[in-house]
């Protein structure tokens, strides 16, 4: 891919700074952004679902408490009839069905188990199984993994000493733009880092309230972390990890990471607003909510006024 990458510079004349934030969309559009759309209809599928599958746990637990209850009556005359002497083959079965004996959180346990197999069934049924999710990371990060060692090895980034930096491409020295014209060494102005932080916190956030619209709000669910939340905690996590590194990693680098970032967050919101997968009616961001109850609009009242 060094090498790619090099022959198109070379051929095309393009600078390396605009040659690699091009290469980061082309490369997204062509490799992921299909997955990201083939992903986002699945998504939507498995929520038009959703409530089938919600629906089948209070069925699935009144149909077992009254099979319970039954065998517990069938069971109670069928110890009559073995104490009276006089019990059949049924009775004994009946006294010994493992349903005559059933507690509430056993109920729960197999009502839960019903429901996983039912939405299991259901989302092979409609060709939107779990595992077809996971096919976007599969080959996104991968690239991600694939470019980054390529800009790495582009600026020669071996260490951290910035002086002991052997670029493959002497270009590199030179074709950067405003103050960060050479693009083996950091930002010094560490405004990259910074908008590479604050852009990536943003996907971050976005997608975490994403994730939250897919879930039913209830009271228990809204007290208790899920996975989808610490999930979002360590993607915060990385975030600071991820800005850490890029001040002191080299100017290619880190603009390759911002532009990678940059086009997810876009990416991202474009699906959402397009392809909306949300669970909930409610909206990712309610303006009528943020707005103080006693607020009062300000802007060209004066002009409103004088009409």
């Amino acid at each position: 891919m060094t090498e790619g990458l090099q022959l198109i510079h070379s051929s095309t004349g393009v600078p390396w700074w605009a040659l690699i934030p091009l290469t980061t969309f082309a490369l997204r559009s062509v490799w992921t952004l299909p997955l990201a759309i083939m992903q986002r209809v699945k998504s939507r599928k498995q929520n038009e679902l959703i409530p089938v599958v919600a629906a089948t746990n209070p069925v699935a637990k009144l149909n077992l408490a009254k099979k319970a209850q039954v065998a517990k009556a069938q069971a109670e005359r069928g110890s009559e009839s073995l104490k009276n002497k006089d019990a059949t083959s049924n009775d004994i079965l009946a006294v010994q069905s493992p349903l005559a004996t059933m507690k509430y959180e056993q109920i729960l346990l197999l009502a839960a188990k019903e429901t996983n197999k039912r939405r299991k069934s259901l989302f092979k049924q409609h060709n939107v199984q779990g595992w077809k999710l996971l096919i976007l990371p599969a080959f996104q990060f991968p690239l991600w993994v694939c470019m980054s060692l390529t800009m790495r090895d582009l600026c020669g980034w071996t260490s951290w000493d910035t002086m002991s930096k052997k670029p493959l491409d002497p270009s590199l020295y030179s074709e950067g733009i405003a103050w960060f014209s050479d693009l083996t060494t950091y930002d010094s102005l560490h405004v990259f880092p910074i908008a590479l932080g604050i852009v990536a916190l943003c996907n971050a956030e976005f997608m975490m309230k994403t994730h939250q619209l897919l879930r039913p709000r209830t009271k228990r669910r809204s007290l208790r972390p899920t996975v989808s939340d610490a999930l979002g905690n360590m993607s915060k996590m990385s975030v600071a990890i991820l800005m850490a590194i890029s001040m002191h990693a080299p100017m290619a680098l880190v603009l390759y990471w911002t532009s990678s970032q940059a086009y997810s967050l876009v990416q991202n919101i474009l699906l959402q607003t397009m392809l909306p997968i949300n669970y909930t009616p409610e909206r990712l961001i309610d303006y009528k909510k943020l707005k103080a109850p006693d607020s009062k609009p300000v802007i060209n009242q004066e002009s409103r006024s004088n009409l």
